[in-house]
């Protein structure tokens, strides 16, 4: 048993080692090559798990990570955030392709131009990664013209999906921001690099918060890292400036869908306790006012006649 976790660990250490390398290089490495299996994503609308319910019997271990990425080509480049969530079960348990292909049907649906997910498993672990370019990168950070910058991570909804497993956890998450100075890390960190340097003269900072190291795993939305944005934010990263947006995609499950401008106008019966018929309900009113009306007017025409005998 001891051998075969060590094997497992092996590989896991040697695949890691490839897709940093690549990284380095700047060429992308094929899924095949570290014995990724690509997981479907699905465009539909999911259905919210009620809470407690997914993966029963199994605890499951969280980690999230939020960072910069760049995915450059021999024509093009592409600046992104990347959302990656990796979901693994305590020894001897272990999450299988059905369950990760389960956790990506209900958290990482929906599609969009600006919006790419992903999904793979590989080494019983379950990885879920979202690439966000263009506007919807404001979803992470906001910048003011005065150049102060602010990064953010999903955590209320990130936390609704912990919420979701029978017995799961987030036990690390670590966010990085790249071309800032005097930058600041909040909600208290295990363990932080701020203002680290980078290349020609700009800066990194990333702050992790891990529970073995006894930090508390932020729940809200609040910015986790602030500081001064640098020129090269704007020349390489190509970033824009703007306030934080609302995070549409994946698709979250446990947002009631908005009301369609005809729904918003149809009166709820229950809350003014009146049948749904009003429309029978003004007709018939009309027809009474009507046969009232007739009946007056045969009365009248009778009362005529009797006048008109008596004269004659």
């Amino acid at each position: 048993m001891t051998m075969t976790m060590a094997r497992r660990r092996v590989a896991r250490w040697a695949a890691c080692a490839l897709a940093a390398a690549a990284c380095v290089t700047g060429v992308a490495m094929p899924a095949h090559a570290y014995r990724k299996t690509p997981v479907p994503i699905a465009s539909a609308t999911p259905t919210a798990p009620a809470a407690g319910s997914m993966l029963a019997g199994k605890t499951i271990d969280i980690r999230i990570e939020l960072k910069e990425y760049l995915r450059a080509t021999a024509t093009s480049k592409e600046n992104m955030h990347q959302l990656h969530m990796e979901f693994d079960a305590h020894y001897p348990d272990k999450v299988t392709a059905e369950e990760c292909q389960q956790i990506a049907d209900t958290f990482w649906s929906g599609t969009g131009p600006e919006f790419k997910p992903n999904a793979t498993y590989a080494y019983e672990s379950c990885e879920l990664d979202a690439f966000y370019s263009g506007q919807l990168r404001h979803a992470f950070y906001s910048l003011d013209e005065s150049g102060h910058f602010q990064l953010r991570a999903p955590m209320e909804y990130l936390t609704q999906v912990a919420a979701s497993f029978e017995n799961a956890s987030i036990i690390q998450l670590e966010v990085n921001a790249r071309h800032i100075r005097n930058a600041q890390c909040n909600a208290s960190p295990s363990s932080q690099d701020v203002d680290a340097p980078l290349l020609a003269g700009t800066h990194t900072t990333t702050c992790w918060w891990r529970t073995s190291d006894g930090a508390a795993i932020p729940t809200t939305d609040e910015p986790l890292i602030e500081g001064d944005i640098e020129d090269f934010f704007y020349t390489y990263d190509l970033g824009t400036n703007g306030p934080f947006v609302d995070m549409t995609l994946p698709i979250n499950p446990f947002t009631p869908p908005t009301p369609t401008a005809s729904e918003d106008a149809t009166p709820d019966a229950a809350s003014t306790n009146q049948p749904t018929t009003r429309g029978d309900s003004s007709t018939g009113l009309l027809i009474g006012i009507g046969a009232a009306i007739a009946t007056l007017l045969l009365v009248g025409a009778g009362a005529l006649v009797v006048a008109l005998r008596r004269r004659h």
